[in-house]
């Protein structure tokens, strides 16, 4: 059986924050699902529906119906884990929390800084990145070209063109959830319609990745980890073992022939995992 969503708002930090909820409060840890870079809430859809108890699926900050930052300011990790954590205060301290790509590297991040409120904790090709200390200073130069470059979006005659754009891009992408997904990431705009996120996104932190300091995180998580490895992941097998050599209480699942949007390649998949591992009585 699956559970319709409904619409809810935050407003964390200053800034307001649109999200997906299924189900009520039940007095277990909620599960909170963060999305991936350039994605919204909506991509966890088929996955959270199959899940039980309150769900939260957010928008981040300058995407999908959340806030964009204010003139001058910047999209970094720190921002977004600061985020999570007023979020995980307004939903009582303590969370089950999942994170796809981008998303898991916040959610690691969040459940390093603050072991104690998370109680389970999932990562979907996202465990982190490979190390990028090493370019500090083309890094600085590319953060600083790319303010300079800044556009707004180039906007899609019709939605069933942005939608058609997400099905170029997620190979697989069935026509009516790509009209779903697409609905809810654009914004009317004149010549039609725009993707909602900010285009600030699409430059280059300042600070590079530092896998050395990630390391520190993981290995201060003390939750049990469940890291799901698609098939087509976007990073390399040693890479992505180095990093959960870090994490205390490890388990692995594979998806087969799910890429790396796996909750769109394989939603069932995806959700028979984490109903699996999510439920605290096991």
């Amino acid at each position: 059986m699956t559970r319709a969503a409904r619409d809810a708002a935050y407003t964390l930090r200053g800034l307001s924050f649109a999200a997906l909820e299924w189900g009520e409060p039940d007095g277990s840890p909620p599960v909170v699902l963060l999305h991936g870079f350039l994605d919204h809430a909506g991509s966890w859809a088929r996955v959270a529906e199959r899940l039980t108890g309150h769900v939260v699926a957010l928008d981040l900050r300058g995407h999908g119906h959340s806030a964009w930052c204010g003139p001058g300011e910047s999209y970094h990790f720190p921002e977004y884990v600061a985020d999570v954590d007023a979020l995980v205060a307004h939903l009582g301290g303590c969370v089950r929390l999942v994170g796809h790509s981008m998303g898991g590297t916040i959610a690691t991040l969040y459940a390093g800084a603050r072991p104690d409120a998370v109680t389970r904790l999932v990562v979907v090709d996202g465990i982190g990145i490979p190390d990028g200390g090493a370019g500090a200073r083309g890094r600085m130069v590319e953060f600083l070209d790319g303010l300079r470059r800044v556009r707004a979006h180039r906007a899609h005659p019709t939605i069933d063109a942005a939608a058609e754009r997400l099905r170029a891009t997620w190979t697989g992408l069935d026509p009516a959830w790509a009209r779903e997904l697409a609905e809810r990431g654009t914004r009317a705009v004149e010549g039609g319609f725009a993707w909602r996120y900010d285009p600030r996104h699409l430059v280059r932190a300042a600070a590079p990745y530092r896998q050395d300091q990630h390391l520190t995180f993981l290995g201060a998580i003390r939750c049990p980890v469940l890291s799901v490895h698609p098939e087509r992941s976007l990073f390399p097998a040693a890479e992505v073992a180095k990093l959960e050599a870090a994490v205390p209480d490890l388990t692995v699942a594979d998806v087969p022939g799910a890429g790396h949007m796996t909750q769109m390649d394989a939603p069932l998949a995806l959700a028979a995992h984490l109903a699996a591992f999510l439920d605290e009585r096991a």
